[in-house]
């Protein structure tokens, strides 16, 4: 019996490429593999189905990170933004992305995409509870809408973290509670899982290579480079996802 897919071999076979490659950067050089699986998502897949797939690949290729890193996690910094993170996601339910049609959702994932990769991210230096707080609200009610901004976590968390290690351990294990609030807050809405059900266990088993192999990477790869090279890519990936809606 043959399996039938929602998307066809190419695509998949990509999208399997795109987990490994991200998950593998995130590790090692911290930055922006996420929102690198978004713009392909948006332009292989559903429009509609994008951000609850993204949010599931993200959870299980960051849930494995964490495992990998526990000793790494600042449970104190994990615990106050896991009280904005209830918040955020509770706020954004009556607005979910569900409610977007095709083209304003594919333009808010560009435009999104081009700003995160572009903008200079404001540096938070102080740390305090309302700060935490306030920061978990609002970047778990973004998330419900584009779904990628662990770039903008870690911008928050530079200076909250004592060493890469810290970073990267305490990211993955925020990033992946605010994606399955997000996970479960789709499902309430009534997304059907069952048909991704393959595609998705194939990218989180190709996320977690990437992680396996990025750790041991960690702070030896050439992030400048990097840097530059992924912000080409995605600038060219939200300009194809323009393209595509006008």
């Amino acid at each position: 019996m043959i399996l039938e897919l929602p998307i066809t071999a190419d695509i998949l076979y990509l999208l399997l490429i795109t987990s490994f490659v991200a998950s593998m950067l995130t590790a090692s050089v911290g930055i922006g593999g996420g929102t690198l699986v978004l713009a392909v998502l948006v332009v292989t897949v559903p429009i509609t189905a994008v951000v609850p797939l993204h949010s599931v690949v993200q959870l299980g290729s960051n849930t494995g990170r964490t495992v990998m890193m526990r000793p790494h996690v600042s449970s104190t910094l994990f615990w106050r933004l896991l009280v904005g993170a209830v918040l955020g996601t509770l706020l954004a339910a009556p607005f979910s992305a569900f409610w977007l049609s095709e083209v304003q959702l594919t333009l808010l994932l560009a435009v999104f995409t081009l700003l995160v990769t572009w903008l200079p991210l404001p540096a938070v230096k102080t740390q305090s509870l309302k700060n935490h707080t306030v920061f978990g609200t609002a970047i778990s009610f973004i998330g419900v809408f584009v779904s990628a901004t662990g770039p903008l976590v870690a911008a928050y968390m530079r200076h909250q973290t004592s060493g890469k290690q810290e970073l990267v351990a305490t990211m993955a294990a925020t990033v992946s509670t605010m994606n399955l609030f997000r996970v479960l807050l789709f499902s309430g809405l009534g997304f059907f899982w069952t048909e991704w059900l393959i595609p998705l266990c194939l990218m989180i088993a190709a996320g977690f290579g990437g992680t396996l192999i990025g750790l041991q990477l960690l702070g030896r790869l050439p992030e400048q480079l990097f840097q530059a090279l992924l912000k080409l890519l995605l600038t060219a990936l939200a300009l194809l996802m323009i393209v595509r809606v006008m």
